[in-house]
């Protein structure tokens, strides 16, 4: 799974604010294909959180549409706008992001995951539970 497709951004992730209740999914008795999906989420998120632009650009395809907040950008409106912002907050974020869900469709896969983020203890510190759908769809390299 080479290109996501969708993904939306709040503080640590690429967040779409969306209802998911699932079992949780074991890395270990996902299929081959669910867990490079799993892993191309993953290696989106790293690079947010490592600042390395070229690496989530890479992962964001052509016509990639970032839904959050009410508002719905192109590829190019978000890394022009917001890609910056996220990698930023992903930085020393001390989320803990569990994947819910891990769907393969022909070739295209979505992955539904939830990012906990405890409060700072800073005054008016709450914390925060965001949820993320990302779709991705299969590269020439699988």
């Amino acid at each position: 799974m080479k290109h996501l497709l969708s993904k939306a951004a709040r503080a640590a992730a690429v967040a779409l604010a969306i209802a998911a209740v699932s079992m949780p999914v074991i890395a270990q008795n996902m299929p081959a294909d669910s867990t490079a999906a799993v892993a191309a989420v993953a290696r989106f998120h790293d690079a947010l959180a490592s600042g390395d632009s070229a690496a989530a650009v890479s992962l964001i395809a052509a016509d990639a549409l970032i839904i959050e907040g009410g508002s719905i950008q192109t590829r190019s409106d978000y890394l022009g706008h917001h890609l910056g912002a996220d990698m930023k907050a992903s930085q020393g974020s001390k989320g803990v992001r569990s994947v819910t869900r891990a769907t393969i469709i022909g070739d295209a896969a979505y992955v539904v995951s939830q990012t906990v983020t405890p409060a700072s203890g800073a005054e008016g510190s709450m914390g925060s539970e965001l949820a993320e759908l990302m779709v991705l769809s299969r590269g020439t390299g699988g």
